[in-house]
């Protein structure tokens, strides 16, 4: 997907010539709700004579960085939720940094930044969409501002309910930090991903018979419930079953840090610094320290049986 800098109009790329349509939000996640919103953007789209390039307008980095003291941890790095906005069928997305536009007021937002700076024809937002100084824009505002303009239209996208309550990535991040990351992938329309680069560990694992690869979670990226999980591993091109433990390691040593540890089942080679891409599937059971390696082998090893049942 190709990235357009505000900053730095033209470089590495420029908006496209005679307009473009923009989907509007943070999009921590790209869920169902969001996927919603980019399908209105493009039926929308079709009802043009001439269609436009369509794409997202997002922040480089969450506005939770700059308003609070603990940012919110986020579902998505930058880098994942661009891939998703383009499977979604985006072409491009127009970042732009939160403290730049933090003061402006909701009309300065609409004239400086989507009209001028962005040449926006067609614009998407959700239902409770916020914009401009202290979130004070509304949708209302913005058809209002933006979809009463000669040749540019507003679609405000109704909310997409699951349990008789709006999807949204608070609900998702919630079912997250609970230990429900098959329910946050209904929610998400995708697994829950951890994807980084394999870490050189204290090799604990060989020792049990199960080794594993060590991840560390994202700077602002969310960590999930303690414990041990059912996972879906890719390396390069092939996909493993698997099992994860998202934790501490406590039986072992005491440590704040918490680290992923992925024993993929019939993998054989070496993984360090190697890429890696974990899904989460199905919660297993809580972390718990044990009285010593062998109980804990015992664990594993009807950990692994389950989750090769599961899987």
């Amino acid at each position: 997907m190709r990235v357009v800098d505000l900053k730095h109009p033209g470089e590495p790329y420029a908006l496209p010539d005679g307009g473009c349509g923009l989907c509007l939000g943070h999009f921590d996640g790209v869920h169902i709700g969001h996927a919603a919103l980019i399908d209105a953007l493009i039926a929308a789209d079709k009802e043009r004579a001439v269609p436009l390039p369509l794409g997202a307008m997002c922040f480089a980095e969450p506005p939770a960085v700059t308003l609070m003291k603990e940012p919110t941890p986020q579902i998505t790095t930058l880098e994942q939720k661009l891939q998703l906005l383009g499977r979604a069928g985006l072409r491009f997305a127009v970042l732009y940094d939160f403290p730049d536009i933090m003061h402006l007021s909701p009309l300065d937002f609409v004239s400086d930044v989507l009209i001028r700076d962005c040449n926006c024809r067609l614009a998407a937002c959700g239902f409770n969409y916020r914009f401009g100084e202290g979130g004070r824009g509304t949708p209302e505002d913005l058809a209002r501002l933006f979809g009463t303009q000669q040749d540019r239209r507003l679609v405000v996208a109704p909310p997409v309910m699951r349990a008789g309550r709006p999807v949204s990535s608070s609900v998702i991040r919630t079912l997250l930090e609970n230990g429900h990351p098959d329910d946050a992938a209904r929610l998400l329309g995708h697994p829950f991903l951890l994807e980084g680069t394999v870490q050189n560990g204290r090799h604990v694992g060989r020792v049990l018979e199960a080794p594993t690869a060590n991840l560390t979670f994202p700077r602002l990226g969310l960590i999930p419930a303690r414990g041990v999980y059912a996972v879906f591993g890719k390396v390069g091109k092939r996909t493993y079953r698997g099992v994860c433990n998202v934790g501490t390691r406590p039986t072992f040593e005491k440590s704040d840090e918490v680290v992923c540890e992925v024993h993929l089942f019939d993998f054989s080679g070496d993984l360090y610094g190697r890429t890696m891409q974990v899904s989460f599937m199905r919660f297993l059971r809580p972390e718990r320290a044990f009285d010593n390696a062998e109980k804990l082998k015992e664990q594993i090893e009807a950990d692994i049986e389950q989750a090769k049942a599961l899987l």
